[in-house]
């Protein structure tokens, strides 16, 4: 487990949710945390469709921790290309040097990359997962969160299918 700072949006956690690997969150950065925006979105939606129970059993547990953004400017701006999860993600991540952030949206990352940040989302964590030994196979995994609604590219889908 690694000691550092990650900021996570809700898309990677409630995808980890959907196929029951939220405990990867503690056992490869022992605590993330989320900007309330994030934390409001998870359990502003329906709490079945985003895994939120499950979620919010981490957030008891201070596993996942809930922050305010200061600098409301910057997600003001943010604002304008991505919503208001992704634009916290980003200003919360710059305010506390994180090391990373895990976040899936194209349109986030893009601009994560101009900030400099480092970036994993929810392949990612299941890759970094497979290579520490955490999990045997990503295969099921990203099948099983594909039927339940996450979309990934078939051409990325292949890629990792043949890399793993």
């Amino acid at each position: 487990m690694e000691c550092q700072k990650v900021i996570s949006n809700s898309s990677p956690l409630i995808n980890l949710s959907k196929v029951h690997q939220l405990d990867l969150i503690q056992q490869l950065y022992g605590q993330i945390t989320v900007p309330q925006a994030v934390y409001d979105e998870l359990f502003l939606k329906d709490m079945t469709k985003t895994g939120s129970h499950a979620i919010n059993k981490l957030v008891d547990k201070n596993i996942i921790s809930i922050r305010e953004v200061s600098d409301r400017n910057l997600v003001k701006a943010l604002h304008k290309d991505l919503d208001f999860g992704e634009s916290e993600v980003i200003a919360l991540a710059l305010e506390l040097k994180a090391d990373l952030i895990i976040i899936d949206e194209t349109d986030a990352r893009k601009i994560a990359e101009l900030y400099d940040l480092k970036k994993t989302g929810f392949i990612g964590l299941l890759i970094k997962a497979k290579e520490q030994g955490l999990i045997t196979d990503i295969k099921p995994l990203l099948d099983s969160a594909v039927n339940k609604g996450f979309w990934i590219n078939p051409k990325l889908y292949q890629k990792i299918i043949k890399s793993i």
